[in-house]
């Protein structure tokens, strides 16, 4: 495995990366690299040996099929919606965000005015003899 460019190698590299089993028995050391090499370069990428260094498509598939399902689910909920009974909704909470703003901007102004009374008193004060 001295030479990098050798296309065996570049294959070697390919085929490790499709068997990360095979990657951590190496680093464990349990196989070294160049058997691991050799063993490739005998019996080829093909051989059934190979099979038990491959990772797991188990867990993939069921992922897959469970974000599906789920997408299903969403696709049922958002097709039984009825759209004028969403806008109503949208309608109503834009209408009590409305008034939280309005709310705010009487609740800042109540704050400076209090805030310019007592600014102004002090401003102002002159102690009497």
């Amino acid at each position: 495995m001295k030479n990098a460019s050798n296309p065996s190698v570049q294959q070697f590299k390919a085929f490790i990366h499709e068997h990360p089993l095979l990657i951590k028995e190496i680093k464990s050391g349990e196989m070294s690299l160049q058997e691991a090499y050799e063993q490739y370069v005998l019996l080829g990428e093909e051989d059934p040996a190979w099979g038990k260094y491959k990772a797991p498509q188990d867990n993939n598939e069921s992922e897959d099929t469970s974000t599906n399902q789920l997408y299903q689910k969403f696709w049922k909920h958002i097709e039984k919606l009825d759209v004028n009974q969403v806008e109503n909704h949208i309608n109503d909470l834009n209408g009590a965000i409305d008034n939280i703003v309005t709310l705010i901007d009487q609740f800042k102004q109540f704050r400076n005015s209090q805030m310019g009374q007592s600014q102004s008193d002090n401003f102002f004060y002159k102690p009497k003899d």
